[in-house]
């Protein structure tokens, strides 16, 4: 049923409303009065740094925001240090204590140079009907689940 644009509300809407609000209020049990204190108590018996970020001392968050931007600057500086030069470096020693991996360097590098090859021996026309294919079984299985989950668990009306 359509509601009236004069009195936009649904008849059902008006006597659930009018039935609920002449329902007397029901009182909280007596203990949770005691349990909400008692949980509050304990939240503002917690130290500073078991509390939330905003709740720290104007110090503290300082002193982390320091440390937090240094520990950020040495990162970048190791990650710049091993990018220039010292990667080879490292590489070596590496290569120098664990032997068998230059050896599977060498077996990666064949395998990945042959599965290269054979990826740009595919046409890109077959590599597009392919992702099509499945791009179309994946919509498929979608469609097909939700039809399953209408048929089966939707409520009747």
């Amino acid at each position: 049923m359509n509601p009236s644009p004069e009195n936009p509300r649904d008849p059902l809407e008006v006597l659930i409303d009018r039935t609920l609000r002449t329902q007397p209020l029901r009182r909280a049990p007596r203990s949770l009065e005691g349990r909400v204190f008692a949980e509050l108590a304990r939240r503002a018996a917690l130290p500073w740094w078991r509390k939330s970020y905003a709740y720290w001392p104007a110090p503290m968050r300082a002193a982390f925001f320091v440390l937090s931007a240094v520990a950020a600057a040495a990162l970048v500086a190791g990650l710049y240090f091993l990018s220039h030069g010292a990667s080879r470096e490292l590489a070596s020693e590496v290569a120098g204590r664990f032997g068998w991996l230059s050896f599977a360097q060498e077996i990666f590098s064949a395998v990945a140079s042959r599965a290269l090859a054979v990826w740009h021996a595919i046409p890109p026309l077959w590599l597009y009907g392919g992702a099509a294919v499945l791009a179309t079984a994946y919509a498929t299985l979608l469609g097909v689940g939700a039809a399953a989950y209408r048929a089966f668990f939707a409520p009747r009306t």
